[in-house]
This record gives C-alpha cells, sequence and structure tokens, in this order.
C-alpha cells in the first residue's frame, strides 16, 4: 500500500539542555532508524557555489543530526534531481524517507512541483513510505534571524522621503489569486511605499519583494494543520503600528472584502480613530475558473453565479445552511471547500442539484503548477481523491464547467486526468 504524506509536519524532538548542545560539524549518537533516509532538496543553480551550498547544507545535517543516509539533490538544472536522489536513497537502503526542501519557495515550489515529483517516482516503489517537511521560510527561527539581519542593517527612514501612501494610515490589500502578475497597480504602490506588511500565509513570496528592503514583514496568516494568529492579535498589531505613525500594509489572498475579513480588521480601526484604505484584489473566486478555462457565466448556460464558504469559520464542518441558500443558482463557486467535498456534493445532491450537474476542482488556481480535476457531482470526490488534491482549491458547479474542453488557454501541468479526461486524451 502507498503510504506517502505529503506536506506533513515532522514531529520536533524536545530541545537539548543548554550542556547538551552541538555545534555544527560534530557528530552524536543516533537514535534514527538506519533505513531512513534524508533527501535535501534545493532549486538547482547555473552557478555551482550556489548548488555547492545545498551540498555542503546536507553533510551539515547529517553530521549535526546524526542521519546515517543523507542525499542532496535538485528541482532543476543541477543533477541529481528528485527522482535520482530518491533512488540513491533506496539503494542505500532506505525504506522510509524524509524530503526536507532547503530553503525553496513555499509557494510553487514546495506546494507544488516538490510534492508532485516525489509522488510520481514513490509510486513506483510501494514499499517505500515518505514525508515532506514543511518549508524553512515559514519556521520561526527562520524569521526571528531574518528580522535580526534587518534591524542589523536598517537605515531611519528621512521624514522627508517621498511616497506615494500616509504614515499613520492602514491599507487592506488584495494579494489577488497567486500569480504576482495579477496584483492591481494600487497594491504595488503601496507595498513600495509601506513600512509594514503583514501578509497571510498564501501570498505568493515574490509580492513581498515589493515591499522595502527594510519594511517589516510579519507573516499572520493560517498555516497548514490549522494554526493561525488570532484575529484580535492582527487587529491590535495593525493598530500599534498605524498610532506609531507607520504605513502599514495588511496584505491578503484574493480580495480582503471576500472571506477575507477585512470587514472585522475595517471596523476594528475605525473604533481606534485609524485612517485607513481597501485596495481591492482580484479574487481566486473569479480569476480561478477563468484560468481553468471556466467562464461563470454565458449566455446559453448560465445567468445567476454564487459564491460561497465551503465550510463553517468556527469549526471548519460543511457549510450547509450557505449551501441551501444557493443550491439552484446556475453556477457556484466554493471557497474553502475541499475537506469537506463529499458533505458538500452530498448536500446539493439531497438539495435535488442533479447528480450529473459537471463540476471542477481547480488546485494552485494561476500557479505555473495550476491542475484541474472535472467530474460530476455523483462522481467528482472519488475523482479528486484518486488525483490526490490537495487545499488550496476553488471548486465550480454548473452547466458552465462543460465549456473547458473548448476554452482552455492556460498550460497547466497535467499529471492527473479525471476517468472523462483521460478518455478523451486516448481517443
Amino acid at each position: 500500500m502507498f503510504k506517502g504524506i505529503s506536506e506533513n509536519q515532522l514531529q520536533r524532538p524536545a530541545p537539548a539542555a543548554p550542556h547538551n548542545l552541538h555545534l555544527f560539524g560534530e557528530s552524536r549518537d543516533s537514535s534514527h532508524p538506519q533505513d531512513t533516509g534524508i533527501l535535501i532538496v534545493g532549486h538547482g543553480s547555473r552557478r555551482a557555489e550556489a548548488n555547492e551550498d545545498v551540498h555542503e547544507a546536507a553533510r551539515r545535517i547529517a553530521a549535526r543530526g546524526g542521519f546515517a543516509l543523507v542525499q542532496a539533490a535538485f528541482l532543476e538544472i543541477e543533477h541529481p534531481n528528485v527522482a535520482e536522489g530518491f533512488l540513491r536513497l533506496l539503494e542505500r537502503g532506505a525504506r522510509e524517507i524524509i524530503v526536507h526542501p532547503y530553503f525553496l519557495s513555499p509557494g510553487r515550489h514546495t506546494r507544488g512541483d516538490l510534492p508532485r515529483e516525489v509522488s510520481q517516482i514513490a509510486a513506483l516503489h510501494p514499499e517505500v513510505s515518505y514525508r515532506i517537511t514543511e518549508p524553512l521560510s515559514a519556521h520561526r527561527l527562520v524569521i526571528e534571524a531574518a528580522i535580526e539581519r534587518i534591524y542589523e542593517t536598517k537605515a531611519p527612514r528621512s521624514v522627508n522621503d517621498p511616497a506615494t501612501s500616509e504614515r499613520g494610515k492602514v491599507y487592506l490589500v488584495g494579494a489577488g489569486p497567486g500569480d504576482p502578475g495579477l496584483l492591481t497597480v494600487r497594491a504595488a504602490e503601496v507595498l513600495k511605499s509601506c513600512d509594514s506588511v503583514l501578509y497571510d500565509y498564501l501570498v505568493e513570496p515574490q509580492i513581498l519583494r515589493l515591499a522595502p528592503a527594510g519594511a517589516e514583514r510579519i507573516g499572520v496568516g493560517k498555516v497548514g494543520g490549522g494554526r493561525c494568529t488570532p484575529q484580535s492579535q492582527i487587529n491590535q498589531m495593525l493598530i500599534e503600528r498605524a498610532r506609531a505613525g507607520n504605513c502599514v500594509v495588511r496584505l491578503k489572498g484574493g480580495d480582503p472584502f471576500l472571506f477575507g475579513r477585512g470587514g472585522e480588521e475595517a471596523r476594528a480601526l475605525r473604533d481606534a480613530g485609524i485612517p485607513f484604505e481597501v485596495v481591492p484584489g482580484v479574487t481566486s473566486a473569479l480569476a480561478v475558473p477563468a484560468y481553468a478555462g471556466i467562464p461563470l457565466t454565458h449566455r446559453d448556460y448560465s445567468s445567476s453565479v454564487a459564491v460561497v464558504s465551503g465550510a463553517h469559520a468556527g469549526d471548519g464542518a460543511c457549510n450547509a445552511p450557505a449551501l441551501s441558500a444557493v443550491a439552484h443558482a446556475d453556477t457556484v463557486v466554493i471557497l474553502m471547500g475541499l475537506a469537506n467535498l463529499k458533505e458538500i456534493v452530498a448536500n446539493l445532491i439531497t438539495l435535488n442539484r442533479s447528480a450529473d450537474t459537471p463540476v471542477a476542482v481547480i488546485r494552485l488556481g494561476t500557479y505555473e503548477s495550476q491542475q484541474t480535476v472535472t467530474g460530476t457531482l455523483r462522481s467528482i470526490a472519488s475523482e479528486v481523491e484518486r488525483a490526490g488534491l490537495r487545499a488550496p482549491a476553488v471548486i465550480v458547479i454548473g452547466e458552465v464547467v462543460r465549456l473547458r474542453e473548448g476554452l482552455r488557454w492556460f498550460a497547466e501541468e497535467l499529471p492527473f486526468l479525471s476517468e472523462a479526461e483521460a478518455a478523451c486524451a486516448a481517443a
């Protein structure tokens, strides 16, 4: 049985007492199983010194962690690639492989390219299990080290420094669905002149680079597994920074006022007397279906669209009351609903929506690693399970999904096909 579980967090060992600390390069007695292989995956570069950094990191991880089987590999350009590195560990006796993305982007690479490549090679070796660690870029100690470096080099901003944004003000900014090219001009303007950015977990890292080098960057969004910064704490952070005279950007995926809690933040700012501006963003509810070749309205198929959350804000359960209210819209777009997909389709069928209604589930929409699976209300849950799709994903329900086959324009990578798509490809 294939036992791969990608993007799982590894259980962290309890920190050692200070007198037991080891320096890099020192070995320590290993309590790790000798058949556990560690695959350290770097991006890959045409610069030999960049690739050597990954090899050196692998050597130090082996020595410092007491791992017997450690192998460096690369996503692009350099060898060994991910499949080759995986096989080398198997040849050395590994029967469990832990894949560690070494400073890879938490966007396309660690949520798209790496899990896909690992799952493809692992599928050929069902006797081997694997796990993928969370990317380092989200780790608390990495963030703290980055902040330390920033403060070491940050120069005071001149009070006469011209900027397009006001100090002592908060901008509630939509970052769009993922592709940095879909960021609005106004969003880019305020980012380029801000003092602080409080950003959601799914915001594309390239967008954060628009902020000045000395700007404070704070991740406050939900991370896989449900860990998140409480909304009350986010509100207080915005208020405190604005009162200190800073230009503050609250950067949210999609649009800040569509399931982004922007309304709550705006009310908190207004109650505190803090000036704010809302910068709308391109919502995934519109952009992701478009990138999958699905028009949400069409003269022949749909003249009404409903956008609904697929989960209750409190407990994450299926949002049955909202589904009941929109079940008969021509097109239904569901955000944050993948975990409840089986319950969603069962509810819609119970509400007399035809079981043959077309459905599309689009993962990582607008990214290069976008994946789309289609089916019907009757079949889509099993199709998605077969394909191994994970969040984030947008669900589109309605006759307009039938138009995808003729209107697909975005060059998706398609490692997975639904049964209907596989039949079309074979014809």
